[in-house]
């Protein structure tokens, strides 16, 4: 992160919640009722990544949600989460003729009001006591889904907001407690989510630009909060750009402040932000540092929360996957960007960071995404393969224009693999990148770079002045 504010991303604030209610049973007298089970597809709650540098959101025993369909007079009601043989689920009662269902998360203090007035809140002052991790009802979550004949369904929970990991440290600051931690942007961070009832849209409306993390000991002696340790503050804001970033960490000695900053926290679908807080930096210039994107030998470097570029090495020197089409189409070439480098990668600059990239594992496989790539005036494109099957139209059969597509334009059904791939390092720096549908022809659709036109291309494994890319990932 840029040093001068850290390039501060994200925070985490509390939203009023209540996580022990009775479900509740409040539907319209005389309507016929049917036994739902309605299931969580990929997203959860609580993020854990503990104990390792992977970002993941799970669901955990004792969460519920509230949830409340399309018939008229209907109100919110509450229902567990279940782990099951499938996944994890929640049984709801609907009534026969409801043909929706929308689910909230937290509960709050949704239960018997109208799809309406339901609201999940990001608040401005927050306790944390020191040692404990990220409680997942800080982070609101909205799905919504058809009903139909059968007794299960799969909902996608859509997380509203992103969360931050401050770590504060500063040696020879030992003996000082840990006290709070402020952020302040110029938007607003603060204010209510809620839904659209004609669009089944969620809206955000901001009433602060504040908050702030009291931090308390939970040791009588209060050494748990003394900066002999890192320590980790959360907060929870919303998914979005924010500029004049300021952060403010308070000690029972002195106030330190990092100021001038700013952070783009719209990635759709990162949803963990880390800045460490290094006291002796704060309070005027940093001292310098210089940061890398280094290639990965391993896909065990690759992880969620990183940034990356996809780069080749030719000559000596990096060229990476430029961020502005040749085209307006879906399909195009990508033309290789030189960037300054050295024996230990691509050096970090304001520069660099325009072509960056964000990979994240799935089940299906690892799919890559550019937010500075623009898309007929769109922001923020996925890398995927062509469609079909068959040979490629250019050089012989060998070589097609690779697809950027908007995350809306992403395929489905059958073609949905277009958008997963296989990375496979040669622990040297290198790395092919695989395309994961199949085009029933002989031989593996790849990613690469063309070493005779200077563009990153779709090819196949054995295309002819083709060059493996290189997975670079910006190092701490």
């Amino acid at each position: 992160m840029n040093k001068k504010i850290l390039t501060i991303l994200a925070a985490a604030i509390s939203l009023v919640s209540v996580s022990c209610q009775k479900d509740n049973t409040n539907l319209a007298v005389g309507e016929e009722t049917r036994a739902v089970e309605v299931y969580a597809a990929e997203t959860r709650t609580t993020i854990g990544y503990e104990a390792s540098d992977v970002s993941r959101l799970e669901w955990q025993e004792g969460d519920r949600v509230a949830y409340i369909t399309d018939v008229e007079g209907d109100t919110f009601k509450s229902a567990e989460m279940t782990k099951g043989a499938d996944g994890w689920y929640f049984v709801s009662d609907v009534a026969k003729s409801a043909t929706s269902i929308y689910v909230v998360y937290p509960v709050g203090d949704n239960v018997g009001k109208s799809l309406a007035e339901a609201k999940a809140s990001l608040v401005a002052e927050v306790t944390q006591v020191a040692g404990e991790h990220f409680d997942g009802e800080m982070l609101p979550m909205f799905a919504a889904a058809a009903l139909t004949s059968e007794k299960r369904i799969d909902v996608v929970y859509n997380v509203l907001a992103s969360v931050v990991r401050f770590t504060v440290s500063g040696s020879g600051h030992d003996v000082e407690s840990l006290r709070s931690v402020t952020l302040t942007t110029t938007e607003s961070l603060v204010g209510d989510y809620t839904v659209d009832v004609t669009s089944g849209e969620v809206a955000f409306a901001g009433v602060a630009n504040s908050i702030k993390v009291e931090y308390k000991s939970a040791a009588e002696a209060g050494e748990d909060v003394l900066l002999a340790n890192e320590h980790n503050i959360y907060m929870v804001v919303p998914s979005q750009a924010f500029t004049g970033v300021k952060v403010v960490v308070e000690t029972d000695v002195d106030t330190y402040t990092w100021s001038d900053g700013a952070m783009d926290l719209s990635h759709p679908e990162r949803r963990l932000f880390r800045v460490a807080l290094d006291l002796n930096t704060s309070e005027g210039a940093p001292v310098p540092v210089n940061r890398y994107f280094t290639p990965v030998t391993s896909t065990s470097e690759i992880t969620d929360e990183g940034t990356y570029l996809i780069a080749t090495k030719l000559g000596g020197k990096y060229y990476v996957t430029n961020n502005v089409p040749t085209n307006s189409s879906n399909y195009y070439w990508v033309t290789g960007v030189e960037l300054p480098s050295d024996e230990f990668g691509v050096l970090h600059s304001d520069d660099a960071m325009n072509y960056t990239w964000s990979i994240t594992n799935h089940d299906q496989g690892y799919m890559f995404y550019s937010a500075n790539m623009e898309k007929q005036g769109t922001m923020g494109v996925y890398l995927i393969s062509q469609g079909g099957t068959g040979a490629f139209s250019g050089e012989s059969g060998n070589e097609g224009k690779a697809w950027y597509v908007t995350q809306d334009k992403l395929p489905s059904g059958d073609g949905a693999l277009r958008a997963y791939w296989d990375i496979v390092p040669d622990g040297n720096g290198s790395a092919t990148l695989y395309n994961l549908y199949d085009r029933e022809v002989d031989g593996n659709v790849c990613y690469k770079y063309c070493t005779s036109c200077n563009y990153f291309t779709l090819c196949m494994e054995n295309a002819p002045d083709k060059a493996d890319v290189s997975i670079l990932k910006l190092m701490e």
